[in-house]
């Protein structure tokens, strides 16, 4: 499966966070669970698409983090949006 398609439900529990459909707390809990479904998939799609698709997949990760830990934390618990940008930085890792 190609990693975009993997991450999909992933970007948009982040993005649903951003945009204030989820709270930080439920986004966190709900990565969490995913993030354990699909981290070792990861690994094998890295080695069935090329190095730049791979990296693209990362990079949208990584960007969702970065804006996630930038969120202000008194709309959110800070935890939980720390929680979100390692599990986001991590499949990002994955992917590398």
């Amino acid at each position: 499966m190609h990693p975009t398609e993997r991450t999909r439900i992933v970007v948009e529990t982040a993005r649903a966070v951003l945009d204030g459909r989820l709270d930080a707390v439920q986004g966190v809990q709900t990565l969490a669970i995913q993030e354990q479904q699909i981290a070792a998939h990861l690994r094998s799609d890295r080695i069935d698409v090329t190095q730049s698709e791979a990296d693209a997949a990362a990079l949208t990760l990584r960007h969702l983090g970065e804006q996630i830990s930038d969120l202000p934390t008194i709309d959110h618990d800070q935890e939980s949006l720390v929680e979100m940008a390692r599990i986001l930085g991590s499949l990002a890792q994955t992917l590398r």
